[in-house]
């Protein structure tokens, strides 16, 4: 519940939207290479640390090739949570414009936290993106009824924490002796094609919820940035100008 007797500012998060939309892609593009250079990797003799470069020369490439490209998938997925999480804040906070007087379970802060809260973040970070969907509507709107979250809402879930498991199992692995290349690279290639599907549902996610608050605020006539109205002048001091004789 909003205490201010004006309603909350509302800032578009369409711009931020764009963004992480476009880093899903680019993420996707970037672990489908990995994927394949993983797949490459299989039909050559790994590189071994003892190996001289003109013994194995097809094995440094491809293990140079997916070092490389390991690297890079790691920086952008670390670029592409830190805009999910600004996206999602300003999300989160243009509820309060949207349903002034509705209860909320989740604040914005801690919709972006919950994502780094050890077992909460299996349920909750789901539970409050769903809830910026769900009330992304204007107030009247969602008094009517409380719509349930499309079915890419559990889809984007499910392979999200599929991906993040396989991706878990995948790491250990590469830092456990004996275990054989062939097993661990066919982890990581799952893991890999676990990401993409999951870096699509969420492309559709961030679409649909960037969608209808921008539908929602054009109901409102909200701007890109609308804030509460400025006071009223003081007029206690004001002396009216007398007329020149």
């Amino acid at each position: 519940m909003n205490p201010s007797p004006y309603p909350a500012p509302f800032n578009s998060a369409h711009g931020r939207a764009r963004i992480v939309k476009i880093l899903l892609i680019i993420g996707a593009v970037v672990t489908l290479m990995s994927l394949l250079s993983e797949t490459l990797s299989l039909a050559f003799p790994p590189f071994g640390e003892e190996q001289a470069l003109e013994d194995n020369p097809m094995g440094f490439v491809v293990l140079l090739l997916t070092f490389l490209l390991a690297v890079l998938e790691l920086l952008v997925y670390l670029t592409t949570v830190v805009f999910f999480c600004v996206w999602l804040y300003r999300a989160a906070e243009n509820l309060r414009r949207f349903n002034q007087w509705s209860r909320l379970s989740y604040s914005s802060g801690f919709a972006v936290g919950s994502f780094f809260i050890p077992f909460a973040n299996l349920v909750i970070p789901y539970r409050a993106v769903k809830e910026v969907w769900q009330q992304s509507l204007t107030e009247d709107e969602g008094l009517i009824s409380a719509p349930g979250a499309p079915a890419i809402f559990p889809v984007w879930w499910t392979f999200w924490l599929a991906s993040s498991f396989a991706g878990n199992i995948s790491m250990r692995l590469s830092f456990t002796e004996g275990v054989p290349h062939t097993t661990a690279t066919l982890v990581s290639i799952i893991a890999s094609a676990l990401h993409i599907i999951a870096a699509v549902f969420a492309y559709q996610v961030v679409d649909a919820i960037d969608k209808r608050q921008e539908e929602t605020s054009g109901k409102l006539n909200l701007g890109r940035f609308s804030g509460p109205p400025p006071p009223p002048a003081d007029l206690s001091n004001y002396v009216a100008p007398t007329p020149n004789s």
